[in-house]
């Protein structure tokens, strides 16, 4: 694993259930192509979390969601960020069936090396 100061930005894929390779590999991609699109930086690190199905609930009750928790650079405006959001949320259900409203996606601002 290279250092995350090399690292163009780090992935968590906190998935609901598991994700079998073939998705995994579509998400990876994904991100990849997503952040060298938007901000010229290809190499991304994703990890993936699998979550037991029954552990998380909205409401009193099951949720379906998964999360994908990632940064974008620092000062990145609100509506890129919006629109990099929306696209890792569409990515993420077209790779997984998971629907897009059960997608929650962080973009944070990422740190400084």
């Amino acid at each position: 694993m290279a250092p995350l100061a090399r690292l163009g930005a780090v992935y968590k894929c906190l998935v609901n259930g598991s994700i079998d390779a073939d998705a995994r590999n579509a998400v990876a991609e994904g991100l990849a192509r997503l952040n060298a699109e938007r901000f010229g930086i290809g190499d991304v690190e994703v990890q993936f979390i699998e979550i037991p199905v029954g552990r998380w609930f909205t409401a009193g009750r099951p949720s379906e969601a998964s999360m994908v928790l990632g940064s974008v650079p620092a000062g990145t405006a609100q509506d890129e960020r919006v629109e990099i959001m929306d696209a890792i949320a569409r990515m993420f259900s077209d790779a997984t069936g998971t629907a897009y409203h059960d997608v929650m996606v962080v973009a944070a601002d990422r740190k400084a090396p």
